[in-house]
């Protein structure tokens, strides 16, 4: 009984670790104790009363989603996936240990070990590249890789409870072929995500183009408007007294100036979808006469963040701005903008007034579905701004005062 809770616990721990280690939610402490602790507890209770294995399964799922408060499909689709890879190791190193040790309990309680301390220096050293998540941008694709994870997984399992000897006698190739049709399973996975991030990027790369060809016309347009400039300002000089003259001109002058600046600034922004967005909003901005501010500087968040996440963390902030200074009782009417480098970390900052700060719960901001509109298609937003900043081990900080709320989004470039 209590080598079996051992085993168990070892075993729920290596996967949930894995799980959060991929999903980068490992570094909550406390959330992984309490689900391997519910999940280990569980299990073993499953087992004593022999069970079905599936019930081990769901439990160690359930436990996951409910501390972890996680996408219900990801967490099946992550469980049966480093489910695999676990039972691949634990095959593997089976195989190697089984020569010098012949002890059940002490072999399988070496191998989970062994695991464990793989997992910690794999966590640890941040071997993976890019951020790893399960992601359900297809949902065939999705369903398929749930499908044949869960598969394998529960063929294994029903062989070893049906006739472990065939599995024992042929430990090697046994473990090499578990092996090779779960590292050929997560390729295929990460390759369709590949693939449909890329169609992503396209799709956005192709949809701002035709933003950078306005601003292009829009310049085109400026460059010629300059022969109506001059023949206005001729206008004035001859019908307006000297002692006019000089304010009217300087008046015009200044309310040309000041956009034909913001325009000619967008040029100079290498981000090609950052560009087009703040060309959009400078538009909009002055639709609805509010003061847009930017201040951009290159390569800040290139390597960071992808065209895709670039447009979703924007445009859901600068479209909550908007909602706010828009508002009949909003007195200033002014949005700002800044993505800049400073310590060795990586800002996008978004400034706007609010009518009512009391209304914003800063609790519940980013929860799933929170909103301060009463629409049932609100509420997204800004939990898909956080879900992305957390993906790329970034930060949220809010601040509100005098009327005014700042997202400071910030990355630390020294953490690698």
């Amino acid at each position: 009984m209590l080598s079996s809770a051992i085993i168990n616990g070892m075993n729920t721990f290596n996967i949930i670790y894995l799980w959060a280690t991929l999903t980068k939610k490992n570094n909550d402490i406390l959330k992984l104790a309490l689900s391997v602790l519910i999940a280990s507890i569980l299990v073993t209770g499953i087992e004593v009363l022999q069970l079905n294995f599936m019930l081990e399964y769901i439990a160690v799922i359930i436990s996951i989603k409910i501390i972890y408060k996680a996408d219900f499909k990801q967490v099946i689709l992550g469980f049966f996936l480093v489910l695999i890879a676990v039972m691949s190791l634990e095959l593997i190193f089976a195989a190697l240990i089984d020569k010098f040790i012949y002890d059940n309990i002490v072999t399988e309680i070496c191998v989970e070990g062994i695991i464990l301390v793989g997992e910690i220096i794999f966590s640890k050293i941040n071997l993976l590249n890019e951020n790893f998540i399960f992601e359900n941008k297809d949902n065939i694709v999705f369903i398929y890789s749930i499908l044949i994870c869960s598969i394998y997984a529960m063929l294994f399992k029903i062989s070893w409870y049906y006739d472990n000897i065939v599995i024992l006698n042929n430990l090697f190739l046994s473990s090499l072929i578990f092996g090779i049709l779960a590292l050929s399973q997560v390729l295929i996975y990460l390759y369709f995500i590949k693939v449909t991030r890329e169609k992503e990027s396209l799709k956005i790369s192709n949809e701002y183009n035709a933003v950078i060809d306005e601003i292009v016309q829009e310049i085109k347009q400026r460059q010629h408007d300059f022969v109506n400039y001059k023949n206005s300002i001729r206008g004035m000089v001859e019908v307006l007294s000297e002692k006019d003259l000089k304010e009217a001109i300087r008046t015009y002058m200044k309310d040309e100036d000041i956009y034909d600046s913001k325009i000619n600034e967008l040029i100079y922004i290498d981000n090609v979808v950052v560009r087009s967005i703040i060309y959009r909003n400078m538009c909009r901005a002055k639709k609805h006469n509010i003061v847009f501010k930017y201040e951009i500087e290159n390569n800040v968040l290139d390597n960071i963040l992808s065209y895709n996440e670039f447009s979703n963390i924007l445009n859901n902030l600068l479209n909550n701005a908007f909602d706010e200074v828009t508002k009949k009782d909003c007195s200033i009417k002014c949005i700002e903008i800044k993505i800049f480098n400073e310590n060795k970390e990586s800002h996008l900052i978004v400034k706007n007034q609010v009518v009512n700060p009391s209304d914003i719960n800063l609790d519940e901001i980013f929860t799933r579905g929170y909103s301060t509109k009463n629409t049932d298609t609100r509420g997204y937003g800004l939990y898909n701004v956080q879900q992305i900043v957390n993906l790329h081990k970034g930060y949220i900080k809010i601040n509100i005062q005098c009327n005014e709320i700042i997202f400071d989004i910030y990355f630390n470039n020294s953490s690698g």
